[in-house]
């Protein structure tokens, strides 16, 4: 699994910059952890976007880069770039701080498999997958 390289001072999130699409990628009940679901979802993030800072539902969360690099500050650890091929997780009830396309001219993509309780979903639909900061919960993907 690659780490990333370690970026120092990272953004504050910025309102202005433009946000990533999410799209469904699939989803299935988890016969051997019943009441347990796996989504995928394909983030694409246009050149210099942003997404607020948020949580995953109580879920965990493996991500693969697709393509470009994106820019990922999760908790209290360091600010890391992440390039094609490379990979992180976050652990239930991780804060994601920073979550950024690393470029203003090319578009990354990211592959983010979660396994979450199946009610979240059957709750709240996709939109329930992602909580903004309370600042930012105004905003929507």
């Amino acid at each position: 699994m690659e780490q990333g390289r370690i970026v120092e001072d990272p953004p504050k999130y910025d309102r202005s910059r433009p946000l990533a699409s999410i799209e469904l990628a699939y989803q299935y009940k988890l016969p051997n952890c019943p009441g347990k679901s796996s989504i995928g979802l394909k983030v694409t993030f246009p050149p210099n976007a942003s997404t607020p800072p948020h949580r995953h539902a109580g879920a965990s969360v493996s991500v693969l880069v697709l393509e470009g690099a994106v820019l990922n500050k999760m908790n209290n650890e360091p600010t890391r770039v992440f390039t094609k091929g490379g990979s992180f997780f976050e652990a239930p009830g991780c804060h994601h701080r920073v979550s950024d396309n690393y470029s203003t001219t090319e578009s990354a993509v990211i592959l983010a498999t979660l396994v979450v309780d199946t009610e979240v979903v059957q709750k709240g639909g996709l939109a329930a997958l992602t909580v903004f900061d309370e600042e930012y919960r105004d905003i929507q993907l």
